[in-house]
């Protein structure tokens, strides 16, 4: 693992691996109380390609931002990007991940060969949602990181994965019970701040690829096949059986469908 220090001075943690190898970068990008490790299921339909893990400001050792914003997660990918001398990756983000790919597909798109969205969608929060986000916020004020994030990765998947993986939704809440209760508060208030991004699908010069989970609680597929609609070029891929948590749930199918991406952007 490697750093690298933004202009306020907030460390940047990030995973890189064979970026000496032809083709742009993949860049992938976790979710909400997730950190470079989420990736890990398919990183072995990357062998031959260059990958880029960032852990977003305030999540695994990377330190929290000083302001909440997707855009200023998109700002930490940036500077990454520049200390490495990437000028153009194919970004992969997960959920928040997802927003953040969002951000800097309206910031930089002429650093993009194309982005993906897995489990993830340009809408702004509903009423119903946002409330829950400030619901979650206050629960995190009160010191009960441990409940939240038990709660939250309880219900990101599939009943029948969950019964019969339950040490898989352990580990991440394990993993997540170890994070900064600062991090996720100002993940969750720029998630509740964050602006509509159907625009940005629309006019991206760039493929982009949607994977979604025909179970997921968080994101239904309906919506976000409303958003797969939008750009010029789309690669789609529904996962029956899956909820939000495709790299666990269904990881064979969802790291070929990356892997695939990746060949058909680096031209």
């Amino acid at each position: 693992m490697k750093n690298t220090l933004l202009n306020n001075g907030r460390s940047i943690a990030y995973h890189a691996a064979a970026l000496q190898l032809p083709g742009p970068p993949a860049v992938l990008l976790h979710g909400l109380c997730e950190d470079a490790s989420v990736w890990e299921p398919v990183l072995t339909f990357f062998q031959n390609q260059p990958v880029l893990r960032i852990e977003l400001p305030g999540f695994g050792a990377s330190e929290p931002p000083l302001a909440p914003g997707m855009d200023k997660y998109a700002d930490a990918v940036c500077a990454v990007l520049n200390e490495l001398n990437i000028r153009r990756c194919i970004l992969y983000g997960h959920s928040m991940g997802g927003y953040t790919a969002l951000a800097f597909a309206q910031k930089h798109p002429e650093r993009l060969a194309g982005f993906s969205l897995l489990h993830s969608h340009p809408f702004t929060d509903t009423p119903e949602q946002a409330e829950n986000r400030r619901r979650a916020i206050a629960l995190l004020q009160s010191g009960k990181l441990e409940a939240y994030v038990t709660q939250l990765f309880g219900g990101l998947f599939a009943p029948e994965f969950a019964e019969n993986q339950p040490e898989v939704i352990q580990a991440r809440v394990g993993k997540a019970k170890q994070g900064s209760a600062e991090g996720v508060i100002a993940a969750l208030q720029g998630m509740l701040e964050r602006e509509n991004h159907e625009a940005t699908l629309e006019q991206a010069d760039c493929p982009v690829q949607f994977i979604l989970g025909a179970l997921d609680p968080i994101i239904p597929p309906n919506r976000a096949l409303q958003a797969a609609a939008l750009p010029q070029t789309a690669d789609i891929h529904l996962l029956k059986g899956v909820a939000h948590m495709g790299m666990f749930e269904a990881t064979e199918k969802t790291g070929r469908a990356m892997a695939e991406f990746w060949e058909f952007c680096k031209k």
